[in-house]
């Protein structure tokens, strides 16, 4: 019996390291910290929330290598793409899913190839009557937020594209809603394949909301699921511990028993 039990509290103890490392909740983070296109980091400067870039390179730009950089590395990560690039605007999804294998993110990255005048499609200003945008208006930052007054029912809104010729198209600001609203602003550049997309949520003022994140990806905030192997695991130590007792309680029974005789 002695022999038994000794054999028993080894495996456990064997199993118990495993059981720790698999106990482990896996994590549920599916972002990038950044962007690397060619070896440089992308610009504009790479924010974890922002999930669409425009680029624009010369005609002697062939091909370009694009790497993710990952914020948990236990995460995984695609792109998706011909790095051959053709004149004209060429698309990319970098597609990022977690460690648990749930969440999910994608980001896009589009990069043409040409006319860097044609391809344009910043905005060279923006701004909203009697109104102020946070935060200030830079060409580069395509996401804003703003509070404004009760009785407002559209926003005044003034954006102008550094190229002339280029369209844009204002959406989404009309009968502005009770508590957030949602405005995009389309810039088309001349070559009618450049397009950049900036984003702002606008709020009355007066209505209280928990926050205001603009256009940032929905990312559904989960806590990380619960394994059953920590059970496995407890139960584990538990009978080891146990286990070592009541071999001590034999061994102790035996040395008085030996004493006696």
């Amino acid at each position: 019996m002695k022999k038994i039990i000794i054999s028993i509290a080894i495996l456990l103890l064997v199993l118990t390291p495993y059981s720790m490392v698999e106990a482990r909740a896996k994590n549920n983070n599916p972002m990038l910290k950044d962007i690397k296109i060619n070896e440089k980091s992308i610009e504009p400067e790479f924010q974890m929330f922002t999930t669409e870039y425009v680029l624009t390179v010369g005609e002697e730009i062939e091909e370009v290598k694009i790497e993710p950089i990952l914020d948990d590395e236990n995460a995984t990560v695609e792109v998706k793409g011909d790095t051959t690039l053709k004149t004209g605007r060429n698309e990319f999804e970098i597609q990022v899913t977690a460690e648990d294998g749930q969440a999910k993110q994608s980001y896009y990255v589009y990069i043409t190839k040409g006319d860097r005048k044609q391809a344009n499609a910043n905005l060279k200003e923006l701004k909203i009557e009697n109104v102020e945008m946070a935060p200030n208006f830079d060409k580069d930052i395509v996401t804003y937020a703003l509070e404004y007054p009760e009785s407002l029912e559209q926003l005044k809104i003034e954006a102008i594209p550094e190229e002339e010729g280029t369209k844009v198209e204002i959406i989404g600001n009309e009968n502005l809603k009770e508590v957030t609203q949602n405005i995009e602003i389309k810039v088309t550049a001349k070559d009618n394949q450049t397009i950049k997309t900036y984003f702002i949520t606008a709020k009355k003022a007066g209505i209280e909301v928990e926050s205001m994140k603009g256009t940032e990806p929905r990312q559904e905030e989960s806590e990380p699921k619960r394994n059953t192997n920590s059970i496995f695991y407890m139960i584990t130590v538990i009978g080891a511990i146990v286990i070592i007792v009541m071999i001590g309680k034999l061994v102790m029974e035996r040395s008085k028993n030996k004493n006696e005789k």
